[in-house]
This record gives structure tokens, sequence and C-alpha cells, in this order.
């Protein structure tokens, strides 16, 4: 795994079609754009914005079916700008806001989407991260007002 990428997989005790239709329910209110769904292969992929540490990231959905009442899902998110230091936590927290969000509707009865987002974790920055960010814009304020 890289560091621009993050690969997560959770097994869920629901049938593959509750899965499937729980993710396009809640991808949308979660804050990530569906691109492209495919219910035969198991596929949904989106996309989530910039935010104040990364450029966006793709995330790619992968379920498939173990058994009547098991689903697997594996979340695939990378980062839109190759190498962004600030931005690889990103990735982890997409996929813990997706599994918490999907985790909550399920068990919800899949009847409130606003709800089962508002349950899932949210984005959180490490404190370390501001720091270097603004060590980072005072050093080029300083380098732009030296010439």
């Amino acid at each position: 795994m890289a560091i621009t990428s993050a690969d997560t997989q959770q097994n869920f005790p629901f049938p593959y079609e509750q899965v499937f239709d729980g993710l396009v329910a809640i991808l949308g209110p979660a804050g990530f754009e569906i691109k492209t769904q495919d219910r035969v292969i198991g596929r949904i992929t989106a996309g989530a914005g910039m935010s104040a540490f990364s450029w966006g990231e793709d995330v790619v959905l992968q379920i498939q079916k173990r058994g009547d009442d098991t689903t697997e899902l594996t979340i695939q998110s990378n980062l839109k700008v190759g190498f962004n230091l600030t931005g690889t936590a990103k990735n982890t927290q997409n996929a813990e806001r997706i599994i918490g969000a999907l985790s909550a509707y399920l068990q919800g009865g899949s009847t409130d989407v606003a709800a089962s987002v508002a349950a899932a974790p949210t984005t959180q920055y490490s404190p370390v991260l501001w720091i270097v960010v603004i060590i980072v814009g005072l050093a080029i304020l300083f380098a732009m007002l030296s010439e």
C-alpha cells in the first residue's frame, strides 16, 4: 500500500443487495459523488472533493457476496494528487466514514439516511497537520516579502 492510497475491508451481516443499495443511498449525503455503479460486478466508483488538507480523493468500492447474509466491502481510497503528505490520513477517514454510515443505515432498518450519515465518524485533522500548514504558509509569505 502506498502513502497515497488506503485499502480497507469490512464484512457486513446483510445480503448483497441491501449492502449495495445502502452504499448508493449513503454515499451522496456522506460527501461522495457517485461516478459509476455496477450491481452485476459489485463495483461503485466515487469521488470526494477538496478539503483543507487534500485536493480530493477517488474511491473505489468492491462489494462481494460471501454468503446469503454476508457481504464483504473493500474500499480503496486514492489521493487525486499523487503526493500530499497532509492528505494521507484522509484516505483512512474516508473508509471509516463510509463504513460507519453504512453500518448505521443497515442497522437502522435502511430508513433514515441523514441520521445514518450523522452517526458516522467525521473528518478530524491532527493538530500537527495544522502546524505544518501554518509553517509552510508563513515560509511562503516570508519568501514572497523578502523579494
